[in-house]
C-alpha cells in the first residue's frame, strides 16, 4: 500500500488554474518508482513536499494568519 501526494497536474480538470501544473505522465512515473521502492508514502512534486512540511509544523505552519 502507498500513498501519493501531488499537486496540480496538466489535465482538463485544471486547465482554468493559473498554477505550476506537472505532467501527468511525469507523475505515472514517479508513482511507479515509489511502488517499486516499497515506499509507504511518495511526494510527486514540489507542491506535496511543501505541504508536507507545513504539516510536520503544525497548524501554525499552516495557517499563519491565526493567532
Amino acid at each position: 500500500m502507498a500513498g501519493l501526494h501531488v499537486g496540480y497536474m496538466d489535465t482538463d480538470m485544471v486547465r482554468t488554474v493559473d498554477a505550476a501544473k506537472s505532467d501527468p505522465a511525469d507523475i505515472a512515473r514517479i508513482a511507479i518508482d515509489g511502488i517499486a521502492a516499497d515506499t509507504y508514502e511518495t511526494l510527486a512534486d514540489n507542491a506535496s513536499r511543501q505541504a508536507q512540511a507545513a504539516l510536520a509544523g503544525g497548524v501554525s505552519m499552516l495557517y499563519p494568519q491565526l493567532p
